[in-house]
Protein backbone atom coordinates (compact mmCIF):
# COMPACT_ATOMS: atom_id res chain seq x y z
CA UNK A 1 0.00 0.00 0.00
CA UNK A 2 1.33 3.23 -1.09
CA UNK A 3 1.99 6.02 1.38
CA UNK A 4 -0.62 8.37 -0.34
CA UNK A 5 -3.32 5.25 0.23
CA UNK A 6 -2.57 4.82 4.05
CA UNK A 7 -3.31 8.45 4.17
CA UNK A 8 -7.03 8.58 2.84
CA UNK A 9 -6.15 9.24 -1.23
CA UNK A 10 -7.60 7.65 -4.09
CA UNK A 11 -7.27 10.13 -6.81
CA UNK A 12 -4.50 12.57 -7.65
CA UNK A 13 -3.71 14.35 -10.85
CA UNK A 14 -0.76 17.25 -10.90
CA UNK A 15 -0.63 20.02 -13.54
CA UNK A 16 3.21 21.50 -14.01
CA UNK A 17 3.29 25.51 -13.69
CA UNK A 18 6.11 26.86 -15.27
CA UNK A 19 7.42 30.19 -13.96
CA UNK A 20 10.51 32.02 -15.47
CA UNK A 21 13.41 31.67 -13.46
CA UNK A 22 12.22 30.01 -10.70
CA UNK A 23 11.96 26.54 -12.45
CA UNK A 24 8.71 25.44 -11.68
CA UNK A 25 5.83 24.81 -9.23
CA UNK A 26 2.91 21.91 -9.30
CA UNK A 27 -0.64 22.09 -9.05
CA UNK A 28 -1.95 18.97 -7.24
CA UNK A 29 -5.81 17.72 -6.57
CA UNK A 30 -6.64 14.88 -4.80
CA UNK A 31 -9.47 13.10 -4.09
CA UNK A 32 -10.77 10.17 -1.46
CA UNK A 33 -12.42 7.98 -3.87
CA UNK A 34 -10.46 6.24 -7.01
CA UNK A 35 -11.04 7.01 -10.18
CA UNK A 36 -12.61 10.06 -9.24
CA UNK A 37 -10.88 12.09 -12.17
CA UNK A 38 -13.08 12.56 -15.84
CA UNK A 39 -11.45 14.02 -19.31
CA UNK A 40 -13.85 16.63 -17.68
CA UNK A 41 -12.06 17.14 -14.00
CA UNK A 42 -8.58 17.39 -16.50
CA UNK A 43 -9.79 20.34 -18.63
CA UNK A 44 -11.13 21.97 -15.69
CA UNK A 45 -7.80 21.34 -13.41
CA UNK A 46 -5.77 22.58 -16.43
CA UNK A 47 -7.87 25.89 -16.73
CA UNK A 48 -7.46 26.38 -12.83
CA UNK A 49 -3.37 25.92 -13.34
CA UNK A 50 -3.86 28.10 -15.96
CA UNK A 51 -4.99 30.87 -14.02
CA UNK A 52 -3.24 29.87 -11.01
CA UNK A 53 0.17 30.85 -12.93
CA UNK A 54 -1.05 33.74 -14.69
CA UNK A 55 -1.63 34.61 -10.30
CA UNK A 56 1.67 33.90 -9.56
CA UNK A 57 3.68 35.00 -12.32
CA UNK A 58 1.12 38.81 -11.47
CA UNK A 59 2.58 38.44 -7.52
CA UNK A 60 6.25 37.65 -8.90
CA UNK A 61 6.10 41.03 -10.76
CA UNK A 62 4.44 43.27 -8.39
CA UNK A 63 7.01 41.71 -5.71
CA UNK A 64 9.90 42.83 -8.47
CA UNK A 65 8.60 46.08 -8.71
CA UNK A 66 8.24 47.05 -5.47
CA UNK A 67 12.23 45.87 -4.84
CA UNK A 68 12.84 48.19 -7.84
CA UNK A 69 11.27 51.28 -6.09
CA UNK A 70 12.29 50.70 -2.75
CA UNK A 71 16.00 50.13 -4.76
CA UNK A 72 15.57 53.15 -6.55
CA UNK A 73 14.86 55.29 -3.54
CA UNK A 74 17.49 53.82 -1.41
CA UNK A 75 19.84 54.91 -4.12
CA UNK A 76 18.57 58.58 -4.40
CA UNK A 77 18.99 58.44 -0.67
CA UNK A 78 22.34 57.36 -0.98
CA UNK A 79 23.29 59.73 -3.87
CA UNK A 80 21.92 62.81 -1.89
CA UNK A 81 24.36 61.57 0.92
CA UNK A 82 27.22 61.76 -1.37
CA UNK A 83 26.19 65.19 -3.06
CA UNK A 84 26.25 66.74 0.24
CA UNK A 85 29.27 65.38 1.95
CA UNK A 86 31.21 65.76 -1.11
CA UNK A 87 29.40 68.57 -3.00
CA UNK A 88 29.59 66.53 -5.97
CA UNK A 89 26.32 67.06 -8.86
CA UNK A 90 24.04 64.36 -9.06
CA UNK A 91 25.76 62.62 -12.05
CA UNK A 92 29.15 61.85 -10.33
CA UNK A 93 27.15 60.62 -7.32
CA UNK A 94 25.90 57.84 -9.27
CA UNK A 95 29.54 57.15 -11.00
CA UNK A 96 30.82 57.18 -7.73
CA UNK A 97 28.22 54.85 -6.55
CA UNK A 98 28.27 52.70 -9.83
CA UNK A 99 32.28 52.02 -9.62
CA UNK A 100 32.24 51.49 -6.11
CA UNK A 101 30.17 48.60 -7.04
CA UNK A 102 32.17 47.45 -9.74
CA UNK A 103 35.34 47.71 -8.49
CA UNK A 104 34.40 45.80 -5.89
CA UNK A 105 31.93 43.50 -7.34
CA UNK A 106 29.24 44.69 -4.96
CA UNK A 107 25.78 44.87 -6.38
CA UNK A 108 24.58 48.75 -6.47
CA UNK A 109 21.73 48.14 -3.99
CA UNK A 110 23.88 46.82 -1.54
CA UNK A 111 25.94 49.64 -1.88
CA UNK A 112 23.61 52.53 -1.96
CA UNK A 113 22.88 50.59 1.83
CA UNK A 114 25.93 51.10 3.21
CA UNK A 115 26.32 54.68 2.05
CA UNK A 116 23.17 54.77 3.77
CA UNK A 117 23.87 53.64 6.79
CA UNK A 118 27.24 54.35 7.64
CA UNK A 119 27.03 57.87 5.24
CA UNK A 120 29.86 57.73 3.31
CA UNK A 121 31.31 55.13 0.58
CA UNK A 122 32.28 51.80 2.44
CA UNK A 123 35.96 51.62 3.18
CA UNK A 124 37.45 47.87 1.02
Amino acid sequence: MTEARKRGVGSMMGFLLPAEQEGFGVLCLYSRRPGAFTEESERAGALLAFHAEVALSAARTHAQMEQALATRHEIGQAMGILMARHRIPENEAFNALRRHSQNHNVKLREVARLVCEQGALPRP
